[in-house]
């Protein structure tokens, strides 16, 4: 419905959010809250495995954070765009790609797909290296692992719950982008039997299930267009 407050419960940024400005563009009022801080881990490890491309078969990302952490390292060795790399979602598959990698897995909602996707690959020789945040869910690892897919994890960073300010406009709609942006949520005076809620994707609207938050859309795909669709969705069937 036009003119509808929508809180986005985001990790912090810089750049302008692409969700934001689809959810403007259709009428609603989108505020941008950014309710976790990036910590980066692991810094000098990371910078260490990366040089020594040849002792992995290729690369998984699952968020774009995971990418950030090599991009700040600066220029990535030529090797690595020789490699597999996996990801999941589009802006993850778009930040690989600003780093010259072409990633598989544009299409992938979830870890799950993911590692679907991975398994009918041909199996690597050398292991996959998985950079990942603290909180990864473990589907895809799991899976993996129990096909006996050689793998190793590195966590290149973490996510930390921070209050941010809060706009006068009560919101209609509450997005939450990961089930790491829960711990946030209790945080804030949202009164959840006064909201809808939307997820990103299962794995997250599963987690706001297990705690009682009654999730009226969830998107199909991980992007701008998907969770609009999945709120004109609901509106129109409530």
């Amino acid at each position: 419905m036009a003119g509808e407050v929508v809180y986005l419960l985001r990790v912090e940024t810089t750049e302008s959010d692409p969700f934001a400005e689809a959810l403007r563009a259709a009428g609603y009022r989108p505020f941008v809250l950014p309710v976790l801080s990036v910590v980066w881990c692991n810094t000098e490890q990371l910078r260490a495995v990366l040089a020594r491309s040849e002792a992995y078969g290729g690369l998984i990302f699952t968020s774009p954070r995971a990418v950030e952490a090599v991009r700040r390292l600066g220029s990535l060795p030529e090797a690595w765009r020789r490699r597999p790399v996996y990801v999941v979602g589009p802006r993850t598959a778009a930040a690989a790609q600003a780093l010259g990698l072409q990633p598989r897995g544009e299409a992938a909602g979830s870890g799950r797909e993911l590692a679907r996707l991975i398994l009918q690959a041909p199996r690597p020789e050398r292991p996959l290296l998985f950079l990942c945040g603290a909180r990864r869910r473990d589907e895809l690892p799991a899976l993996l692992r129990a096909a006996a897919f050689p793998l190793e994890e590195l966590v290149v960073y973490d996510t930390r719950p921070s209050v941010p300010e809060l706009p006068a406009e009560v919101p209609d709609w509450v997005v939450f982008f990961s089930p790491s942006g829960l711990e946030a949520a209790r945080r804030l005076p949202i009164a959840r039997e006064r909201v809808r809620v939307a997820a990103i994707g299962p794995t997250t609207a599963a987690a706001l299930q297990q705690e009682g938050w009654p999730v009226a859309a969830v998107a199909r795909t991980p992007t701008p267009e998907g969770l609009l669709a999945a709120m004109q969705e609901a509106t129109n069937l409530s």
